[in-house]
């Protein structure tokens, strides 16, 4: 079945990449089944165990686990995962023998096909700043905007990519984080030179001979921040989770649980923005952006809680048992209060 003038699902590869997660990651091979029918899916992880994998995907490619580094020194931090992904990733692109792949989570669905029509929409490119031979799309959630609240240079998202395969294989082939790059200034709270999004793509501009000068995760300086506009308008097209239709799992992805993270990223809209600005001035971009309206309603209303919650953990001595009360709060009051 033809969806758009040079894609059939045929001619994809979906590469289902993460950590087992029993009855999710068969969920998200089922939901490429109903929406890309006839495309390879491949399921890559360091997980061991994966009894539900082996009988619903195509492929299933088990790796070593090249570990994790926490992103912050206490307890139940989060893990920064790179290297798994780059490991996981790479291996089932060595595998793809269709000339696209799309690339998700093991804890996402997909929900529809119409993000195809989005790969040929804005073929435009500064030669300079050209990585790859085509758009890659990728997801708005988390491509952050360096001139932000988290201002991140050249930090697209990770969660999605739909692009050639040989464009992929370019951005995952590079060298692992070391742990040197993980715990570079153990001074600062978040130690790492760089976060997993910024290694990845940032390894993958110094692999194709593009040069640029972004030292640490939050060196904004103007030249970063230029830079950091021209790659994206030129080599990505960032789309909302419903313009991609990929669905997360985790709550922690829901916009409404944490807008303040959504809001330091680019939307759409804002993305046709630097496109018309860099590559293409007859560019028609909509007055309206919707996708920051939403954000900014849910900011409001998250801002409200957060003031809530400091309140309820003002009376506590420590520091830790204030973030826990504070953190306790805050997720009663968004999980008990309707949208």
């Amino acid at each position: 079945m033809k969806v758009t003038k040079s894609v059939q699902y045929s001619d994809i590869s979906v590469v289902i990449q993460g950590g087992y997660h029993s009855g999710t990651t068969e969920q998200a091979v089922a939901s490429v089944r109903e929406h890309l029918p006839g495309a390879q899916t491949i399921y890559s992880t360091c997980d061991q165990d994966v009894p539900g994998a082996l009988r619903v995907c195509d492929r299933v490619i088990i790796s070593e686990d090249p570990g994790s580094f926490a992103y912050e020194n206490r307890p139940e931090e989060t893990e920064n995962n790179v290297n798994r992904q780059i490991v996981n990733t790479l291996a089932a692109l060595k595998e793809v023998q269709t000339p696209y792949v799309l690339k998700m989570r093991s804890d996402f669905l997909l929900t529809g096909h119409d993000f195809l029509a989005y790969f040929d929409q804005f073929p435009g490119t500064e030669d300079a700043f050209r990585v790859f031979k085509h758009k890659v799309l990728n997801c708005c959630y988390f491509a952050r905007n360096p001139e932000a609240r988290f201002p991140y240079p050249l930090h697209p998202s990770d969660l999605a990519f739909f692009g050639y395969t040989e464009d992929l294989r370019t951005l995952f082939d590079i060298p692992l984080m070391t742990r040197e790059q993980a715990y570079w200034n153990l001074k600062d709270q978040n130690p790492y030179q760089y976060t997993a999004e910024q290694y990845i793509f940032m390894s993958c501009l110094r692999k194709t001979g593009h040069r640029f000068d972004c030292d640490y995760y939050k060196d904004c300086r103007p030249v970063n921040i230029e830079q950091t506009k021209r790659y994206f308008a030129s080599n990505f097209v960032f789309l909302s989770f419903e313009q991609f239709n990929i669905q997360p799992h985790k709550r922690k992805f829901f916009m409404q649980r944490d807008p303040q993270t959504f809001h330091s990223c680019y939307t759409h809209v804002e993305w046709m923005h630097l496109y018309r600005k860099y590559v293409n001035p007859a560019q028609e971009v909509p007055k309206v952006d919707d996708e920051r309206e939403k954000i900014k309603k849910f900011y409001r209303r998250y801002r409200k809680f957060r003031f809530v919650a400091n309140l309820f953990a003002l009376p506590f001595r420590t520091k830790a048992l204030r973030r826990r009360v504070r953190k306790g709060v805050l997720e009663f009051l968004l999980n008990h209060t309707r949208h």
